[in-house]
């Protein structure tokens, strides 16, 4: 993983699946300007060479030992690639009964399902236990309650794994650390330790695992090695007390680069030996375990792109504002996290000169932007531009905020493209309200 230097001004990562030819940005084959020009604008473009190659590289990296990757469907839960996904073997992690219902759409086996989460309501249990999924991972002490009353109630045993939390830093933007004591997420390990006797002799609750996550973004793979480790001595705790363990699960956290990090990110042949090298330390290694991970990000944040049309360029307060139809309703994380998304001219501007400029969308909010003070070259009104690894948690976290439709998805696939998701009409905004 690297980020290209060609410009001094703007660090824009480095990408095989879109890239200039003839001086327009195309998705793999296809020119952004057609896709435009047939799709309109703002819509998402995805690449799906750039999911195959993520995923199988995921895969690789853990090729050493017996494991399952299960896709954060939370990332990027778009049908089309969650069946691509679905093909190339993959499972998928699930947050809300929402995901269980896309993940079994688009064809995952229910065995190949984990549900996390700390909200899981008693439907959402309910239809998990129905479907008949890997395991449900539990984050508290009345969440076991609430499983076993229902498993109990259906005459069934429920399959679940206790989420721990290590208190491990990952280093990360604090709205997605999720791995230290302060957070709401996981058992601590002494409660975990305390609720093993009880769920070791129910007949309702069957221990299939132990898990942890420490957030997203984690640069650096030595992290989530600790965490693995400390998780995988309590697997061996577990083991030793009783439960019947089948899964170690690592979680997510694997990164992609956006631009602005002060180091480039480590090869996911790292992040796979660090994981394994943990469970080591920690000698799950010797319980045959199954390796469960949860990549999103790592395997869609590259693939795609959102693409948008300039509307207006306004000179004020000795400031340069690129306005374009696309908006935090789009893509939220620049006004949530003031997250750094590289922006790139469909057209090559060809060693143009560069000068500051906020590029900002048409929402009635100060923080509806995507770039502030950004070199970039002479932009026109009608100019096309993307906004770079915006394939996870973009689309998803959309919005109808200022009655603005949801974006059109596209999916690039060598010489051609489809589109996988409609833009939605201005009558869908009120389909389900009422007007007397």
């Amino acid at each position: 993983m690297s980020v290209s230097s060609a410009s001094a001004h703007q660090r824009i990562p480095t990408s095989s699946y879109f890239v200039h030819r003839a001086g327009v940005l195309h998705a793999e084959s296809v020119p952004l300007d057609e896709i435009a020009a047939h799709v309109g604008t703002p819509s998402y473009v995805y690449s799906r060479a750039a999911v195959t190659d993520s995923y199988r590289s995921t895969d690789s990296a853990l090729s050493s030992v017996p494991h399952m990757i299960a896709y954060a469907v939370k990332a990027n839960g778009n049908l089309a690639l969650l069946s691509q996904l679905c093909r190339l073997g993959s499972g998928a992690d699930i947050v809300s009964g929402g995901e269980l219902a896309r993940a079994l759409r688009a064809g995952f086996a229910p065995e190949k399902i984990v549900f996390s989460g700390v909200g899981k309501t008693d439907p959402e249990i309910d239809a998990a236990l129905q479907a008949g999924i890997r395991s449900l991972h539990v984050e508290s002490a009345p969440e076991i309650d609430a499983i076993e009353a229902i498993a109990k109630q259906r005459g069934v045993v429920a399959k679940i794994a206790l989420r721990v939390n290590p208190d491990v830093d990952a280093a990360t933007h604090p709205y997605i650390a999720t791995g230290l004591h302060k957070t709401k997420f996981g058992l601590e390990l002494d409660t975990a330790r305390q609720l093993l006797p009880r769920l070791i002799k129910s007949p309702h609750l069957q221990l299939e695992g132990v898990a942890c996550h420490i957030g997203s973004m984690v640069l650096s793979p030595e992290p989530i090695g600790d965490a693995v480790a400390i998780t995988a001595r309590f697997a061996c705790e577990c083991v030793a007390a009783g439960a019947k363990l089948s899964t170690l699960d690592a979680g997510g956290g694997w990164p992609i680069l956006y631009g602005n990090e002060e180091r480039d990110a480590q090869a996911r042949s790292v992040f796979g030996q660090a994981i394994i090298d943990g469970m080591q330390r920690g000698g799950a290694d010797r319980l045959g375990l199954t390796l469960v991970v949860e990549p999103g990000r790592s395997i869609v944040g590259d693939a795609g792109v959102l693409l948008t049309r300039v509307v207006y360029v306004k000179e004020q307060g000795g400031k340069r504002f690129v306005i374009v139809d696309a908006a935090m309703t789009e893509l939220i994380r620049p006004a949530l996290y003031h997250a750094y998304h590289a922006v790139v001219p469909v057209n090559d501007p060809k060693g143009a000169a560069e000068s500051p400029a906020d590029v900002v969308g048409p929402v009635c909010e100060s923080g509806d932007f995507f770039a502030q003070d950004r070199s970039l070259p002479p932009i026109a009104r009608g100019d096309l531009l993307v906004i770079r690894g915006a394939g996870a948690y973009g689309a998803v976290m959309g919005s109808n905020y200022n009655s603005r439709p949801f974006a059109a998805e596209v999916l690039a696939d060598g010489a051609g493209f489809r589109v996988i998701r409609a833009r939605q009409s201005i009558e869908d905004l009120w389909r389900h309200e009422r007007d007397d």
